[in-house]
């Protein structure tokens, strides 16, 4: 380490001890970024050791409306010690001892991670507002701005014309559980999967919760606030038909101001949409702290006599604001990743995906507009490495449309067509029954290896497919790097033909030599192929690198199936 010794003209000197001079890399994306080292599990020994040639620094979650030049929160750099690594990203910490190992160059790392976190929370307003679907989204940040009440009644809007696109269950909000509908049910205030009904078990989704209440002429005539106690995770909130407000928190507490004239003498009735993508949902809590609180002083408690109603999965989930943190638009750019520019880092290593599957068509998009809005940020020549998504979910048994393939998929194209970007494989380094998969170790390690091929030692790609050869019979797939040779003739499972105006269907594959010889017979017509496209299970074909063949999707007809990527490896 150096030591700088700063003096002015007056003769005050300052005095920087342990200062050391190398690289700075950016990790970034959701949970399984911010994941930390102390719960990893497949790292050497010496890995839960610090490191004096590496510093950390972990940006503060924050996301805003506007961009920041400076942090709002202190911040600063700390030595890679034993107990500081602790709660440091372990793919970050493990990708730097990995680099350190190889080359001894010192390196400074960035944490910018927020568990759950959709891309287009990280992409700034100006390269959003460029993206079709998020155009109108960037006119309610704007109006935000400036009036907050007319975006969100503009974003209400939005909500209710998804809701009447995507349901046959009517207009729910305007009479709630008073529309007598027999598929009410009694709703404690608690976790949902607790309920005793086995759709909620492992329901992720949304149900409508609704109350009514009396109010006298005396009552209702007052300011008010609506305590809806702990939500997990999005409310919508209607009361007496009218929209009162949707907000984000991972079991936190809403508080609503009421407009003037939703109250009413008489019957009133409440109704809220809950949204939960993970773990505990629903209206949690607690009973005695949902109400409505008067201005006078009075609380009218109404933490009884809630019921819910049952929102198939299959309708989808609704938009979300472009104010909020986590699913909204541009806030983390603005506070977490706008205010490092003067750092200047080397590269990126972006892990993140898992909160998009749910749209993953609009992804390629998303993906590619994320890095160059960062080339732009930061630096032109700026690397970026894709962690690619890992086995999680169901194992397919059937061909089905996968979010999760998709994606693996789309991060691959995205690697490919750009010479700075490279693709950290982690197809077996997943858990099918856990979101957050525990080796973390083994993709630090890989994106290490992307990095040095990045500089052209080795594969920066992953493994990747190209179509060699189609006749009438057959298909022959090639890849690069190559395939662990086979002598022998060997059936491989998970592929799959696909049309557009079919399902597609499972095929008859052979391992050859390097090469796979899939069978058209199954689908003469085929458009597409596909493998291993399921968001959960392991792949079985592996190259002579070791890395898996993730999943993929080729065209067999046209110009898809000739992918270049001589470049790139």
């Amino acid at each position: 380490p150096y030591r700088i010794r700063l003096s002015d003209n007056n003769g005050e000197e300052t005095v920087l001890e342990n200062i050391l001079a190398g690289d700075v890399w950016l990790c970034s994306g959701q949970s399984n970024m911010a994941y930390p080292v102390a719960a990893s599990t497949d790292q050497p020994e010496a890995y839960n050791q610090g490191h004096p040639a590496i510093r950390l620094f972990t940006v503060p979650m924050r996301a805003g409306i506007n961009p920041d030049k400076e942090f709002t929160d202190p911040v600063l750099w700390q030595p890679a010690t034993d107990e500081n690594i602790k709660g440091f990203s372990a793919v970050c910490y493990f990708f730097a001892r990995e680099m350190i190992e190889d080359d001894g160059i010192p390196l400074g790392l960035i944490n910018a991670s927020w568990g759950g976190s959709a891309i287009e929370a990280w992409i700034s307003e100006q390269n959003l507002e460029g993206i079709k679907e998020y155009e109108n989204k960037v006119v309610q940040l704007r109006l935000f701005r400036s009036n907050q009440r007319e975006a969100e009644l503009a974003f209400a809007d939005d909500w209710m014309a998804w809701w009447q696109r995507s349901s046959d269950q009517g207009n729910v909000w305007e009479k709630g559980l008073l529309d007598k509908n027999s598929e009410w049910k009694e709703a404690p205030l608690q976790d949902w999967k607790s309920y005793p009904d086995e759709r909620l078990k492992n329901h992720h989704g949304m149900l409508w919760f609704s109350t009514s209440f009396k109010l006298d002429s005396d009552l209702a005539g007052k300011k008010a606030s609506f305590i809806l106690g702990n939500i997990d995770e999005v409310d919508t909130t209607w009361i007496n038909s009218r929209f009162v407000n949707n907000s984000f928190g991972y079991g936190t507490r809403r508080e609503y101001p009421l407009e003037s004239g939703i109250l009413k003498k008489g019957i009133n009735q409440i109704t809220v949409n809950v949204l939960n993508t993970w773990g505990a949902g629903g209206m949690t809590g607690a009973a005695d702290d949902v109400g409505l609180r008067f201005e006078s002083g009075e609380f009218l408690p109404l933490g009884t006599g809630w019921y819910y109603r049952f929102i198939p999965r299959e309708t989808g989930f609704p938009p979300r604001s472009p104010w909020e943190s986590v699913s909204g638009i541009t806030g983390m750019f603005n506070s977490m990743i706008s205010p490092l520019k003067p750092l200047a880092p080397s590269g990126v290593i972006w892990y993140q995906g898992e909160s998009n599957a749910e749209t993953s068509h609009t992804y390629k998009g998303l993906l590619s507009s994320l890095i160059g809005d960062w080339r732009s940020h930061f630096n032109k020549e700026l690397l970026f490495i894709i962690v690619q998504l890992p086995n999680y979910g169901a194992v397919a048994t059937s061909p089905v449309e996968s979010a999760w393939a998709n994606i693996r998929n789309i991060q691959q194209q995205v690697a490919l067509e750009d010479e700075l970007a490279g693709l950290v494989v982690t197809h077996d380094a997943g858990d099918d029954i856990d979101i957050h998969p525990k080796k973390k170790w083994v993709v630090g390690m890989r994106a290490a290896r992307v990095a040095k091929a990045l500089h052209g030692k080795g594969a920066a790609d992953g493994v990747v497919p190209a179509v060699k050869q189609v006749n009438l019979d057959n298909a022959i797939l090639e890849f690069l790097p190559p395939l662990v040779i086979n002598e022998n003739e060997k059936e491989v499972n998970g592929f799959s033909l696909c049309a557009d105006d079919k399902p597609c269907v499972f095929t008859k594959a052979v391992h050859t030599g390097t090469r796979i010889r899939i069978s058209l017979d199954a689908m003469p017509d085929a458009k597409r192929v596909r493998y291993c496209w399921s968001d959960g299970g392991e792949c079985g074909l592996k190259a002579i690198n070791a890395l898996p063949v993730s999943s993929f999707e080729l065209g067999l007809r046209d110009e898809e199936s000739a992918v270049s990527f001589i470049n790139h490896q």
